[in-house]
């Protein structure tokens, strides 16, 4: 019998043996991380004798949206869970909701360690995809994923589960993991977080701001995790962090970053930037209401610009999502905003900074005089090594019926793009694979062109004293 449960207690009533953090971009990329949870959840119940695989494990299916209410149950379970299983990839440290998780289950872990009883090493990361730049929460770790295997460690779980000639491999490593949880919980059982936790007052580990002379570290890898989720003041000399917004798309990667007032000046903005590792996606599309002095089917489109749902039925995710899906599998950090007549602006940062600009057009947005000017003003710079792409859902039949002037409205306002006729320019891409493979396409043609301008306009050397001719 686990330690601290009662023996009249049936197995239900112990705290759940894991709770599985991912991000949801993640959960919606394929089966695999499903059938991970489901898998996991069925190794470790055979392993405690549970009679329902369904109380060992908490994972959330729920798409939770920035601007939505976290659950009650969420709530509960991270308050209650054993261990901490991280689903590790760019977009999980990208992610606002993975980060507060991972800030109440770091804060659990401190309160038990200043109440005298250690800090068990039950927060558990695993590599979901190959992370190129791990941030120093996830290197403090010091988490061994060789033992779980050479293949893992070097391409990531998700590899795993693509590919049918791995199954050993992953079963071996299924069962590695499933054990590791099991005698976690069993000889270093975690106290439950006491309050209800108040997520809103959660920081998020992953974007906290480094102290002044401290080597980088994140501010909040020494927060506790107080009563009702409050940051604590175990450590009163660390600033406090911004609380996150309820609604937010990624940050604006142009604007200025807080800085703390006794650091030393930074360089300005411009000579900085993200390089070509950085992608902003510049959405053509509007709001229901606004295209319906256009069309009669508005099943494509929410509330506001980022809501545009291009290929429903068959997928109801958002075309940002998806272009920020893609992105994070590249490696890359990518930001999303509205095409409006600030385009000129944000290409000469962009350019200045070597980062990557990708219009997402609707063709039907395009015929509305706001989008149709900023196109038209996008075209006229002819940037070579920015990219459009252009999403068509052969099963949105009115569309289909006006395609052709869809077509020459879009074509008149990008008219030096269209006439380029490049691998940057990408219109009627039909389907949601089609997109990812278009889009990456684009991005890697425009990672080279930026490398290639870079090299071509460098400034050229000084030459030290004037040329002298050799003579008698």
């Amino acid at each position: 019998m686990p330690a601290g449960v009662p023996e009249e207690e049936e197995p239900e009533a112990w705290p759940l043996y894991f709770f599985l953090s991912y991000a949801r971009a993640d959960g919606g990329d394929g089966p695999y991380l499903e059938r991970f949870h489901q898998d996991l959840r069925a190794e470790v119940r055979l392993r405690v004798g549970a009679s329902d695989a369904s109380t060992v494990g908490f994972f959330d299916r729920r798409s939770i949206e920035p601007g939505q209410d976290w659950s009650a149950e969420l709530g509960a379970a991270l308050a209650r869970c054993r261990t901490f299983v991280a689903m590790c990839s760019p977009t999980f440290f990208a992610s606002v909701y993975c980060g507060r998780e991972w800030t109440v289950f770091d804060g659990r872990l401190r309160a038990a360690a200043a109440g005298g009883q250690g800090s068990p090493a039950v927060l558990l990361p695993v590599i979901w995809t190959p992370l190129r730049d791990p941030p120093k929460v996830f290197l403090r770790l010091q988490y061994d994923h060789q033992e779980l295997g050479t293949t893992y460690a070097q391409r990531g779980l998700r590899y795993l589960l693509q590919l049918d000639r791995n199954h050993d491999m992953y079963q071996e490593f299924l069962v590695a993991l499933a054990t590791r949880i099991v005698r976690l919980a069993h000889e270093s059982p975690l106290p439950p977080h006491p309050e209800v936790i108040d997520f809103d007052q959660v920081p998020n580990m992953f974007q906290v701001r480094p102290l002044a002379g401290d080597g980088g570290e994140p501010s909040g890898a020494s927060k506790e995790i107080g009563p009702s989720g409050s940051p604590g003041s175990a450590e009163p000399q660390q600033p406090p962090v911004d609380p996150e917004p309820k609604r937010e798309l990624t940050p604006d990667p142009h604007q200025e970053p807080h800085r703390h007032r006794h650091r030393q000046p930074q360089p300005r903005p411009e000579t900085q930037g993200g390089g070509p590792s950085r992608v902003t996606f510049v959405l053509a599309s509007t709001s229901r209401d606004e295209i319906a002095v256009l069309r009669e089917h508005l099943d494509f489109y929410g509330s506001d610009f980022d809501e545009w749902t291009p290929y429903r039925p068959l997928h109801d995710d958002r075309v940002c999502v998806l272009a920020q899906m893609v992105a994070a599998r590249q490696g890359m950090t990518s930001a999303v905003t509205r095409l409006d007549d600030g385009v000129a602006d944000l290409l000469e940062r962009s350019t200045a900074r070597n980062e990557i600009v990708i219009l997402l057009v609707d063709m039907w947005a395009a015929k509305l005089d706001e989008f149709r000017l900023a196109l038209t003003q996008y075209d006229r710079r002819n940037e070579p090594t920015s990219g459009v792409l252009v999403p068509f859902n052969p099963d949105d039949l009115e569309t289909h019926e006006n395609l052709q002037h869809l077509k020459e409205t879009l074509a008149s306002a990008l008219r030096n793009n269209v006439m380029r006729r490049d691998r940057l320019f990408r219109e009627e891409i039909r389907s949601r694979e089609e997109f990812d493979r278009a889009l990456i396409q684009i991005i890697v043609d425009s990672q080279a062109r930026i490398f290639e301008h870079r090299r071509i306009f460098r400034a050229p050397k000084t030459a030290r004293g004037l040329p002298r001719l050799a003579g008698p």
